[in-house]
């Protein structure tokens, strides 16, 4: 859809900026079928929201209210990516 064609190309022009500057990071590019337009891993939000979250986000994306279990996937996702991330830096 034209969801996704304009997603691609915010990705692909980010990818080229990326290509053009010299940088020291590792980036990785991830595309999700559902996902809030700010998606925050789990525990992040389990500790800013404790209680609460869920309906949050429900209340606040169309997409967490239409989508709610493929949203939380996406975020618990993105959560094991960054910490696994942040222990590789542990190390």
């Amino acid at each position: 859809g034209s969801e996704m064609c304009i997603r691609d190309r915010y990705i692909r022009r980010a990818e080229k900026r990326l290509s053009e500057k010299p940088h020291s990071c590792n980036a990785e590019f991830l595309v999700y079928k559902h996902g809030t337009h700010y998606v925050f891993p789990e525990s992040l939000l389990r500790s800013i929201l404790p209680i609460g979250g869920g309906l949050f986000l429900k209340l606040t994306f169309k997409a967490a209210k239409e989508f709610p279990k493929e949203c939380k996937q996406t975020r618990m996702d993105i959560d094991r990516r960054v910490v696994k991330v942040i222990k590789e830096w542990e190390k």
